[in-house]
Order: structure tokens, then sequence, then C-alpha cells
């Protein structure tokens, strides 16, 4: 049984995950430590304003889309206020011209240079150069069976072998399926209704929900195995390979190098621009194009360049586990090892060995804790 007045619980990372969590808790009267080894709070989601008054978010956009009714935009709504934005993404084509991804039957008419008169003519041009035969086995099968060899070739193969390292046919099927794919005109990157960005960021979102009495909170401060010891229980944001000392050996990470270029002109065709090409970027920003950006002070604007990169490029920064058979074999022997870890719980995406957007984070994140409360509340 916890003891409430002596007793508390370590979270390790103060990103979504570990805050949700921690904010849960003490509101529940439970004592938390919270440490984080970067020297600031939200994680992934961390977001400033710099000196040419733009929002950045450091680590690459983030969108926030959701059903209307999602628990966890109920509880993220306690600390914050909205400014609705519907995000819409371009792909730069080879010839220098700009189409809208996802794709839709704007792009489907740029790249095959034909004009259809409504929604049931493009579906059934993108039928006939689909492979409706095949039964997607990897993430290259479905897209060949979602938009055929030729628009895969252009928007989706280059851009998942330069995200991932290596080639899509060793992929596993989800990876791809993140991917959506219409037939109207509609050009926003999300269907959801509801879509928004917060008004003073997402890092005054994670310090409002950090801002409670019972917690205690550390920057600068790594995890170190053996701290869990002195802890009634503690919630591990890191890899759970590297806690277990890689004894089925290291899970794939990919990471990502952000390159920031003050850029005058005129302004990119939409906030984000994906690339198409061999070059090593993925996709660039502008920032001050997102309406929760304050009014730039010059004339020149932050352009943030994206290049996907091994682990070994980027030590410790983990983005994106990669999903293959393999892979999720290996996670599953670390998380069988791990229910032998009762006072201990694994979170986040390097604990979870999963590619989580914010919404289903904070929802897996809010369940987990109110389902510990169950079990450890006094009465």
């Amino acid at each position: 049984m916890y003891n409430f007045e002596s007793e508390k619980i370590l979270i390790v990372g103060a990103g979504l995950a570990g805050s949700t969590i921690g904010r849960i808790l003490a509101e529940n009267s439970f004592k938390v430590v919270i440490i984080e080894k970067r020297d600031h709070v939200a994680g992934n989601v961390f977001d400033f304003i710099n000196e040419n008054n733009e929002r950045i978010h450091k680590y690459g956009p983030h969108l926030l889309h959701c059903r209307k009714n999602s628990l966890a935009l109920k509880f993220l709504s306690r600390f914050t206020e909205w400014v609705n934005y519907e995000h819409k993404v371009r792909a730069l084509l080879q010839d220098g011209r700009t189409t809208p991804l996802p794709v839709n039957k704007l792009t489907i008419e740029d790249i095959f240079e034909k004009s259809f008169d409504n929604e049931q003519d493009t579906k059934e041009f993108l039928d006939n150069i689909r492979n409706k035969n095949l039964i997607p086995k990897n993430t290259d099968e479905l897209f060949e069976t979602t938009v055929g060899n030729k628009l895969a070739d252009i928007f989706f193969r280059p851009y998942t072998k330069k995200m991932w390292g290596i080639d899509p046919k060793k992929l596993s099927i989800n990876v791809g399926a993140r991917l959506p794919v219409r037939t109207n005109n509609d050009c926003r990157y999300f269907n959801d209704e509801f879509q928004a960005l917060p008004k003073d960021g997402y890092t005054e979102i994670v310090k409002k929900m950090l801002d409670h009495k019972n917690i205690e909170i550390y920057l600068d401060t790594p995890f170190k195995k053996g701290m869990e010891c002195k802890f009634f229980h503690s919630f591990l944001s890191i890899p759970i390979d590297e806690y277990f000392n890689y004894q089925f050996g290291p899970l794939p990470y990919r990471s990502i190098l952000f390159k920031n270029r003050l850029e005058e002109g005129k302004d990119l065709d939409s906030p984000v621009i994906n690339f198409t090409d061999s070059s090593p970027y993925t996709r660039k920003t502008q920032w001050n194009l997102f309406p929760n950006s304050p009014n730039i002070k010059s004339d020149l604007k932050t352009i943030t360049y994206e290049s996907p990169c091994s682990m070994d490029l980027n030590p410790g920064e983990y983005y994106y586990p990669v999903q293959t058979k393999d892979s999720k074999r290996i996670f599953s022997l670390y998380e069988e090892l791990s229910k032998n870890q009762a006072s201990i719980t694994f979170i986040g995406r390097t604990g979870l060995f999963k590619y989580i957007d914010m919404i289903p984070a904070v929802e897996i994140h809010l369940r987990l804790a109110k389902n510990f409360i169950k079990k450890y509340q006094k009465f």
C-alpha cells in the first residue's frame, strides 16, 4: 500500500507522457518527482519565441487534431486556449511546382496532366493505376495498392526511404498506413473535426500541467539505473532496451537533424513543404505562417530544414522507432521481461517502442495514470 505521507513516485521525462501522468497523480495526492535530461520541459513538443518573434517548434512542427469529445483534448484544454488551424502541406516537385499532400484530386491532376469532372471520375482513375489484386504485406506494397507505382515513386518511396533509412519493403505495413489518400479537393492534411494550435504554445501547456504542489521537477538530470529503487513506483520514459542492457539486442530508431536558415523573399506555398527529390531533406517549415506565432520583426523569416539520420549522427535523440518484423520481435522480448518489474512502468515512445501522436499519447497515459490510482488510492 502506498504511504501518502512519505513515499514518492518517480517519473523520468517531462514530455507529454510523463507530464500527463504526473499531473493526474499529483491531483490525487501522490507526491511526484519528475527528472528530465534536457534543460527544458515539454519533450519533443517544446516551442519558444526566437529573437525574430517567431514561435519555433524546436523538434519539428506539432499539429493537434482529434475528435471534439476526446478525453485528451478535454484534459489539455484545462491548460490552454486554442487557435483554430487546419494544417496544409504541399510537395515540391522536380520542376519547381508544388502540389497538395496528402494526394488528392488536385494532386492527381497535376501529376498526370488530366482534369476530372468529379470525385467519382478521380476514384475510377486511381483504381485503374493502383494494384487492386495485391494483398499488401509491407509499406512498399501498401503504396502500390493505394496509389500505384507512379505516385508512390514521386511522393512516398523516396520520402519513406529518407525518413526510415531502409527500403519500404522492409517496413511494417502500419508505417505507411498513416498516409491518407483522397479523391476530392480537400487539401487539409488531417480531416479530424477538431484542429488547432495552443494559443501560447505547447511549452506553456506543460509548464501549467507541472505547476502543482505535489510535483517536484529537476531539469538537466539524466536517469541513472538504481534511482528507481528509492521510489514507491517509477514511470520511465527511456529506451526499454537500454534499461535491460540490450540483452536481446538494440532496438532501431531514426533521429532528425534540424537546420535553421534565415531567408528572405516570398513566403512558402504552405507552412510545411515536403521534398520529393534525392536531397537529404524531407521537409521545410516556415514558422511565422502558423497562426499562434507572433508578428515577425524583420523581412527575414526562419525556415527549418529536416534531415532524418541514424542515431550515430545524433546520439540520444530518439524520434522514430523503426518498426520491422524483427524489431517487433525484439521489443516483445523486452516487454515480457518488463512484466517482472512490478514497481516500474515504461512509458512514452521509447518505453513502448511506438511512434505516438500527441492526442493518443495523452490518452494512453491518462488511462495508465487512472489505472494506477485505482490500484493504490487510499480509501
